[in-house]
């Protein structure tokens, strides 16, 4: 009995991975298995928290190293939508200068992701919104 249930566990998994994969494009599915910058910093200059109306929480952390955002993480509790926005909002903010990373907005993240949905775009913005409000507690 345990392993048809593993069977039938693997087969649902490979379903949800699937539909994943064809709803939000290479780079989001990789995001969603596996976050990129995902953790919440000890050591950080600056970090701000944001929920969404959607009720989704998104926290940045940032260090700054001679005016350039030298480290980004996030910590999400949300989908995996927040979760895949949030992990590219921290790339993207990699390597800029706070005025850089503020000239950000929710189509660069969306561009960064091919084939995720448009209807998605709320999570970049609160990705972001996140991000400028921890650049807002550096200044």
């Amino acid at each position: 009995m345990e392993e048809s249930m593993q069977k039938a566990f693997d087969e649902l998994q490979d379903r949800v991975d699937s539909q994943a994969l064809q709803d939000f494009g290479p780079e989001g599915y990789r995001r969603w298995k596996n976050p990129d910058f995902m953790g919440r910093m000890t050591n950080f200059d600056c970090m701000a928290a944001v929920t969404g109306s959607c009720g989704n929480r998104v926290e940045i952390y940032l260090c700054l190293e001679q005016g350039l955002i030298s480290r980004a993480s996030f910590f999400s509790e949300g989908c995996g939508s927040s979760v895949v926005c949030a992990s590219m909002a921290c790339e993207l903010a990699m390597a800029r200068t706070m005025d850089q990373a503020l000239d950000l907005g929710p189509g660069d993240i969306m561009q960064a992701l091919p084939g995720m949905p448009e209807s998605k775009e709320h999570y970049a913005a609160l990705a972001l919104k996140a991000l400028h409000r921890a650049i807002d507690k550096c200044r």
